[in-house]
């Protein structure tokens, strides 16, 4: 059982004895990420930031997530349709591959005996961060990205304090 009020991170144990999330990350991903047109290094401290969280940052994801009175200023459902909107703007710059090969490189970090409704959520917001990142890079092309890219980020940038890496 794990001790609340230490600063663990979410799972119990590094699965397979792995320290860091070097050990999970999968090569072929990371090739596939680059031929669609992006780096690794573009993601890593949102990577890093996903593999250090703490209980206490998952169950304030999972607040801000679940309970529609957490922030008044940002709700799952409009989050859900704003990532539908980047996808399509995205999608039409050639990125069509990008947003899957992140899902896949960003659920591999919590492995099959870690998953739990609080590493989902985890996931599910440093995707849209994720995607956030991309969509800043394309705001020179289409300026309403910009502010989806705010948008998505939110719930990561509140928790995890990145203000100086998202948007």
């Amino acid at each position: 059982m794990q001790d609340f009020d230490e600063p663990d991170q979410v799972r119990l144990d590094p699965p397979a004895g792995r320290a860091s999330l070097t050990g999970v990350l999968y090569y072929p991903d990371i090739l596939d990420l680059r031929l669609a047109g992006y780096e690794l290094e573009r993601f890593l401290t949102l990577l890093l930031a996903l593999d250090t969280a703490t209980y206490k940052n998952a169950l304030a994801i999972a607040k801000i997530i679940h309970k529609s009175e957490a922030s008044p200023i940002w709700n799952t459902h409009r989050a859900n349709q704003i990532e539908l909107l980047v996808l399509d703007s995205i999608h039409e710059y050639g990125l069509a591959q990008v947003p899957s090969l992140l899902r896949q490189i960003l659920g591999r970090v919590f492995e099959d005996d870690t998953k739990n409704h609080l590493t989902i959520d985890l996931v599910n917001v440093f995707y849209w961060a994720c995607l956030a990142q991309v969509a800043t890079d394309y705001a020179w092309r289409e300026p309403r990205l910009m502010e989806w890219a705010e948008y998505l980020s939110y719930p990561v940038r509140s928790v995890f304090r990145l203000n100086e890496i998202l948007v």
